[in-house]
């Protein structure tokens, strides 16, 4: 992935779900190793338990949930900020436990109508910010649609148009550097052009290619595996299992396999 983005461009790689199952600190402490520009994950405990066990760079929040602001701040984790309710929650945590210039990040809303300012609020935005001084966004970024689809390549250019536009406004009022991201696994490897600032790695980093270009240069790092632990033969019209629903109305082999709804197997 980092041979299809420019130099000097940073990488967010996103450890939220336990990094996708597959480890949260683990993970994280691999690529801290690497010196990987940021982590990012979903919540606010999953930070905290980072910072627990030694994991020192940044760490982007991205659904901060306001009850949990003292936590942020107190293990210097990064949040998301996408409305104006959460704006004046986190201001008035940062102003209460007395920090100043404490970073944050901003999501715009450009097509995906999740979360996030749209560009009609932009204005009232910048107002407010600017009387919120003890507050430093970090960057300002959003979430693209449809990366993987081609289809739908002139939506996530009109995505891309709406975040720079962004971007510019409040660039434009800020006397720091504030950095622009949108490109997630398969924006990388499509649309590299927009690489910006930053770009998040998510699932592409556990070896999964959703756009298929790097597929062949990918290794997946994760297996599911199991053991057998009995194969049994049975008789015309035996039924396995609950309410009898597994049926053999002509007899055959059966296997049983130790795995199931602990291991997210429905």
């Amino acid at each position: 992935y980092k041979s299809l983005i420019p130099d000097g461009v940073k990488v967010m790689a996103m450890v939220k779900a336990f990094s996708y199952g597959s480890g949260l600190f683990e993970v994280a402490k691999l690529l801290q190793h690497h010196h990987v520009d940021y982590l990012a994950v979903a919540y606010a405990d999953e930070g905290v338990e980072l910072r627990q066990n030694g994991i020192h760079a940044p760490i982007m929040v991205m659904n901060p949930e306001t009850y949990t602001f003292d936590n942020i701040i107190e293990y210097r984790l990064e949040p998301v900020i996408y409305s104006f309710k959460t704006l004046e929650l986190f201001s008035k945590a940062v102003s209460r436990l007395g920090y100043s210039e404490y970073p944050f990040h901003l999501k715009i809303d450009t097509g995906m109508h999740r979360l996030g300012f749209t560009n009609k609020e932009l204005e009232k935005l910048i107002e407010r910010l600017q009387q919120l001084p003890w507050l430093k966004n970090k960057s300002v970024f959003s979430h693209l649609a449809a990366t993987e689809n081609k289809n739908e390549d002139k939506f996530t250019k009109k995505q891309v148009s709406n975040l720079t536009y962004a971007a510019q406004q409040l660039q434009s009022t800020s006397k720091e550097k504030i950095l622009i991201h949108i490109l997630n696994s398969a924006g990388i490897e499509r649309f590299s052009e927009y690489s910006f600032d930053m770009v998040r790695l998510g699932i592409g980093l556990y070896g999964i290619s959703n756009s298929g270009i790097l597929k062949e240069k990918l290794m997946p790092v994760l297996s599911l595996r199991t053991i057998v632990s009995q194969v049994r033969e049975l008789e015309d019209g035996a039924t396995v299992g609950y309410n009898r629903k597994g049926r053999f109305e002509h007899g055959g082999k059966m296997a049983v396999i130790p795995i199931g709804y602990a291991d997210g197997i429905m």
